[in-house]
């Protein structure tokens, strides 16, 4: 059964809120200037902006893996160990199974959107067509290891790093200092500007509302989690299949 916590009670106060926040910030930062430099010096960064060849898997990886390692690392430490919090806190409890099964229609429904919505983009400002792209194909003459990591980092790992984190922790936080719908507001807004590239970060955005609406609903990250799973693995499956 969810073990909703009453109106998303934060346990961090606004300014230990913004250290955890800064911190897990710096730590991606720091990650992701090295993961560029390997970039710039293997591939090239065209191949990052989607005007080269596709990255290597082990790229690919590594930049999700960076990704995952700060988000949990603030969170584990920063929000949970530094506070004495256990992992209830950031929605780490038991669910019913319909919410899980309603979540992967949200999922599924944001999936819709977001092609949608990349179309309307397309048409609008054809240049963003680079950005469209799938950034690793099956048949590219990887390593079934390298194919199994990437996919298994693409759709597991990423999706349960960002929801912990930003549902998890920010929204919730933000929810206990502010009104719920702008903490909402706030964190989907952030959520999408982590995403980088256009087309992905307002996509991204406005899946973020969905899924902050699920943890507010069930005070549990999992359906947040399998309706982040959903999407992600319908994008990297049409992805595979359109790629040439």
């Amino acid at each position: 059964m969810s073990k909703r916590i009453k109106s998303l009670e934060s346990p961090w106060r606004f300014w230990p809120g913004v250290a955890i926040l800064a911190g897990a910030m710096t730590g991606y930062v720091l990650l992701s200037w090295a993961h560029m430099e390997i970039v710039r010096q293997s591939v090239g960064m065209e191949a990052y902006l989607g005007d080269g060849p596709r990255l290597p898997p082990g790229i690919l990886i590594i930049g999700q893996l960076n990704k995952a390692v700060a988000l949990l690392m603030a969170v584990a430490i920063g929000a949970l160990l530094l506070h004495r919090r256990g992992p209830r806190w950031v929605g780490l409890v038991s669910v019913p199974w319909r919410w899980i099964g309603l979540a992967v229609g949200v999922g599924a429904t944001a999936f819709a959107v977001r092609l949608v919505l990349a179309r309307l983009m397309v048409v609008a400002m054809p240049d963003w067509m680079a950005f469209m792209g799938t950034p690793f194909a099956l048949g590219d003459g990887h390593s079934p290891g390298m194919s199994a990591g990437f996919l298994g980092m693409t759709i597991l790992v990423t999706p349960f790093a960002e929801e912990v984190f930003f549902r998890g922790f920010l929204f919730r936080w933000m929810s206990g200092n502010r009104p719920v719908w702008l903490a909402a507001i706030i964190s989907s807004v952030m959520f999408g500007v982590a995403h980088i590239l256009p087309p992905q970060a307002i996509s991204a955005a406005l899946m973020a509302l969905l899924l902050c609406w699920l943890y507010w609903r069930t005070g549990s990250v999992w359906p947040a989690v399998a309706a982040h799973i959903t999407n992600n693995a319908l994008g990297i499956g049409l992805g595979l299949v359109w790629s040439p």
